[in-house]
């Protein structure tokens, strides 16, 4: 008897503890949802009472409208704790979508007369008023005045979006339009805000109202042979974030802990399928040691990790400019990714380092090879991808010659506009990231809008996995670099060149000239130096 009780004692206890915790679930579930439906409760219930007061109403009604209530509550409640996922796509989505449709047509002319886009113009007399001020003597009286707003064309929701089109009224401009979105988006009480020009007189304000990039995702292993655009991560409006890469170079600027890595390795990542097809041919400078590219070495034909072995990758970069420019020329004008004449992809972690703070002589010949690659190489197959902390110009002067640039967090809205441009502190304010969200940036789309974006994390597993499952199948053979000064007793570091090919023959520096001798100078009478009579 005892061992019977005290078998189902415990099985008893734990059951009413299940029970109990399933009650209270269910409890915070209907509280959350009489939360986010206070108009539903407090409609439903003053329609009880009103049949309760009503003459020979009957209590039997009022419990049925409560039941009407906790039903449906119930049902809820239970839906969006099981499956919140399926109750978001066809409870709350559609919900909540045709409530910021009604609320942007119904409160459009006071929005625009509160955001300043509307003026107060004197109202229009009619022709009957016109005769008839004609033929009296006495002064017209003064009409009252009218509010003129811009024409709400079109509205639209999709997603988490709310997407306005808006025609300027006579006299306004497109800059106005412009300007006064920052305060549309405070008044819907959006997350974040895009405004695109659509025509000289035409203006398309999209309002992110929900935050799909609050929470953290990690990358997947990639699968499919992508080359011209590598998925990355997630726009703000919840749709695949792609970067383009085939003619573009990315500088990728952030402060340290903003997330580098995950564009950095979205990238490299993302191509390791097109790597083992031989269509991309990666090349990694790593100037922080070797301790980034070193995760996922396997997927890199050469790895460089001081500023003297990436000025030898430039060079080699270089040549393979040379050899394609000779017979792209009078062929095409862009070059077209083929196992037989790969991609090129240069990513240079810390380019600060060898722009800014390696030696005079490295930091000049590295500035000039890399100046060459950005304004040669884009059409001839060999693009770069540069990750750098400080956007200032004297840091790194070369700025303007990437054709994308990703804006992590910054620490000024100064930097923001070094990044992204004049006008992108308000429109793209990436100095207003918060930390605890790395991986989160904002870039300039094609047709001059800001968009906000968030990479995905790659984990050191991930990246030493995706390295070995996707090596790069070029032969490798060492190279012994020798630095300037070596230090005695350190092993010599090595970069990898592929054994044929025409990245293999390094292009020749040219011999410096040698200087002019000085013309001997001797002290006049006055003490002063002159020139030899």
């Amino acid at each position: 008897m005892s061992t019977a009780t005290a078998t189902v004692g415990p099985a008893a206890r734990a059951g009413l503890r299940h029970s109990l915790v399933f009650v209270w679930r269910v409890w915070l579930g209907v509280a959350r949802w009489t939360d986010r439906h206070l108009r539903y409760v407090v409609g439903v219930t003053a329609l009880g009472f009103l049949v309760r007061l009503l003459p020979g109403g009957q209590p039997a009604a009022v419990r049925v409208l409560l039941l009407a209530w906790l039903v449906p509550a119930l049902l809820s409640a239970v839906w969006s704790h099981v499956s919140p996922g399926s109750y978001q796509r066809v409870v709350t989505g559609p919900s909540s979508r045709l409530g910021w449709l009604l609320w942007a047509r119904r409160r459009w002319a006071f929005l625009a007369r509160e955001c300043g886009l509307s003026v107060q113009r004197e109202q229009r007399r009619t022709m009957t008023g016109r005769v008839v001020d004609t033929f009296t003597s006495k002064p017209a009286p003064a009409l009252p005045k009218v509010w003129v707003h811009p024409r709400l064309c079109s509205t639209t929701a999709k997603g988490v979006t709310l997407t306005l089109t808006v025609r300027a009224r006579t006299g306004q401009t497109v800059e106005d339009l412009e300007n006064a979105a920052p305060a549309l988006a405070a008044a819907a009480r959006a997350r974040s805000f895009r405004c695109r020009a659509l025509s000289p007189s035409t203006v398309e304000y999209v309002l992110v109202m929900a935050d799909r990039l609050k929470a953290t995702r990690e990358a997947a292993a990639p699968v499919d042979v992508t080359v011209e655009a590598v998925p990355v991560g997630r726009r703000q409006d919840g749709t695949p974030w792609v970067l383009p890469l085939v003619g573009r170079h990315t500088l990728v600027v952030g402060c340290s802990g903003s997330g580098k890595g995950s564009v950095f390795w979205g990238v490299c990542g993302g191509l390791a399928p097109a790597v083992r097809a031989r269509m991309v041919r990666l090349w990694g400078v790593d100037l922080k040691r070797g301790v980034e590219v070193g995760m996922g070495r396997h997927l890199f034909t050469e790895v460089a990790t001081t500023p003297g072995q990436a000025v030898e990758v430039l060079s080699r970069l270089l040549a393979v400019i040379d050899e394609r420019g000779r017979w792209m020329a009078g062929q095409t004008r862009l070059h077209e990714p083929t196992p037989s004449e790969p991609l090129h992809v240069l990513a240079i972690d810390e380019l600060a380092i060898l722009t800014a703070y390696a030696d005079p002589e490295v930091r000049k010949e590295a500035g000039r090879l890399l100046a060459e690659v950005l304004t040669q190489g884009r059409a001839l197959g060999v693009v770069v991808l540069a990750c750098v902390q400080d956007p200032r110009k004297e840091v790194i002067g070369l700025r303007n010659l990437f054709t994308q640039t990703i804006a992590l967090r910054l620490r000024s809205a100064e930097e923001t506009r070094m990044v992204l441009g004049d006008g992108a502190a308000t429109t793209a304010p990436a100095h207003r990231i918060s930390p605890s969200a790395p991986g989160t940036a904002w870039v300039i789309e094609e047709d001059g809008s800001a968009d906000k974006v968030r990479a995905d994390f790659w984990p050191d597993q991930l990246v030493r996995d995706v390295a070995t499952w996707h090596p790069a199948p070029f032969v490798e053979v060492p190279v012994s670099l020798v630095e300037a000064e070596p230090v005695e007793g350190a092993p010599l570091r090595t970069v990898h060149a592929p054994s044929s090919g025409p990245s293999s023959t390094a292009r020749p520096r040219k011999p410096r000239a040698p200087r002019k001798p000085r013309q001997p100078k001797t002290a006049d009478s006055s003490g002063f130096g002159g020139e030899a009579a």
